[in-house]
């Protein structure tokens, strides 16, 4: 076999392919040269099928791994995300002492600091409020009509629209 070129080589796997049987088991079809012959007991494996066996094995490590790597950085998360909450407490003194997410919270500086819509983030809307967080002697009175404005219910909901061309339309 030592003479054998590569075209001959070529041919004889070629020929193989073509040789074909009927498994007793189940009927089907196969090729001699897919099958895995053995007398009484399975061979020993060979180098390529311990390679692939080592390398299904580092795989799962693998798999293992990064399953482990995702629980750790969610618990990281986690506890990052209570160690700022813990340092937002500390910070915020308008939102927090108030039960406030800051997050439902919108910055307009004028005639008040805030527009919170309580409840926003949480997809609940449950209020929206008017917050300042110090009352400035020249913004009390227009607070205050804006106060009287809301209890007399002398307001309305307009949608306006700014099209591509630059426009606004009501809605």
């Amino acid at each position: 076999m030592n003479n054998l070129t590569n075209n001959q080589l070529l041919q004889f796997f070629q020929l193989q392919r073509q040789i074909f049987g009927v498994c007793p088991h189940t009927g089907k079809i196969f090729r001699l040269s897919d099958c895995q012959i053995y007398v009484k007991k399975k061979p020993e494996p060979d180098w390529l099928q311990q390679i692939e066996a080592a390398q299904q094995r580092i795989n799962r490590a693998e798999e293992k791994l990064d399953e482990k790597e995702a629980e750790i950085r969610e618990k990281a998360r986690d506890a990052g995300r209570k160690e700022a909450e813990k340092m937002i407490k500390k910070i915020d003194t308008i939102f927090q002492p108030l039960k406030l997410n800051p997050d439902d919270s919108k910055v307009i500086f004028h005639p008040v600091d805030f527009v919170v819509f309580n409840g926003m983030k949480s997809g609940q809307l449950k209020n929206v409020l008017f917050l300042d967080k110090v009352q400035k002697q020249t913004d009390k009175r227009l607070q205050q009509s804006i106060q009287k404005v809301i209890e007399k219910g002398n307001y309305e909901w307009v949608t306006l629209r700014v099209e591509e061309n630059g426009t606004i339309k009501e809605e």
